[in-house]
This record gives C-alpha cells, sequence and structure tokens, in this order.
C-alpha cells in the first residue's frame, strides 16, 4: 500500500470531512467503453489530459472519481444538484488538489469552507481518497 500525505496539516475550521473508494477495473472499463465525449460527462478536459498522460491513466482516472465522490460528501451534499465537472482533481507528482467551479464554489462559500486538503492511496485494484474541508 502507497500512502500520500498532503504537504499542509489540518489546522482549527474543520467544516467536514469526505472518503470515497473506486474500483480501477471500473474505470479501465470506462476508459475502453466510451469515447472522450461521454467521459466529458463526469471528467473535466484538464483531468482527462492529466489521467491519460498519467504513469497509470486507470488509476488516475479512479482518483479524480473518487474525489468527486469524496468532496461531495464532506459538502454534506453529494453530488446533488453539483455536475460532476464542476469538481475537479489535480493529481499530480503523488499530489492531489482540488478546485471547485460552479455550483460547487457556491455550496462551498456557503458553508464558509475556505482551503481543501487531500491526499489518496492504492492498494491492489482501488484507490482510496480523503478529503478535509476547512
Amino acid at each position: 500500500m502507497n500512502i500520500f500525505f498532503p504537504e499542509q496539516q489540518p489546522s482549527a475550521g474543520l467544516k467536514g470531512i469526505g472518503v470515497d473508494i473506486a474500483p480501477i477495473a471500473k474505470m479501465v472499463k470506462w476508459i475502453e467503453r466510451y469515447d472522450r465525449e461521454t467521459l466529458n460527462l463526469i471528467f473535466t478536459p484538464s483531468e482527462i489530459e492529466r489521467c491519460q498522460a498519467h504513469p497509470h491513466p486507470p488509476q488516475a482516472f479512479a482518483v479524480c472519481f473518487a474525489t468527486k465522490e469524496a468532496v461531495g460528501k464532506a459538502l454534506s451534499t453529494g453530488l446533488v444538484g453539483i455536475d460532476w465537472h464542476e469538481i475537479e482533481a489535480n493529481l499530480s507528482s503523488h499530489q492531489l488538489t482540488i478546485c471547485l467551479h460552479g455550483k460547487a464554489i457556491a455550496i462551498a462559500e456557503q458553508k464558509q469552507i475556505q482551503q481543501w486538503l487531500a491526499s489518496w492511496c492504492h492498494w491492489e485494484e482501488r484507490v482510496l481518497v480523503w478529503v478535509v474541508a476547512q
């Protein structure tokens, strides 16, 4: 199991925590089955480019997918009222950062969330992502 920790440490003002597990095999099937236009319903164009350039694309797609789910949980809304592409995961050099767009930003502002900490690990054919909203 590889675990990657964010460089910043959580501080006071915890607003939410989200955790999600995604099977890498599911991402392999999606990549094989769907074209880019269909993948754009869930992933942003930037996520798709970064994932395809990653040394392990299915793993990167799984991290992005699990990040979206975990952020929804940390917002206490799930993905109800938020489009998938409004939560963007940036996985680079074992660091995971989160960028919100559209309705996701509005919900985060309403909950006074100013910062996201995120990390992930993988084992066998799964990834685990956890996020902290501050």
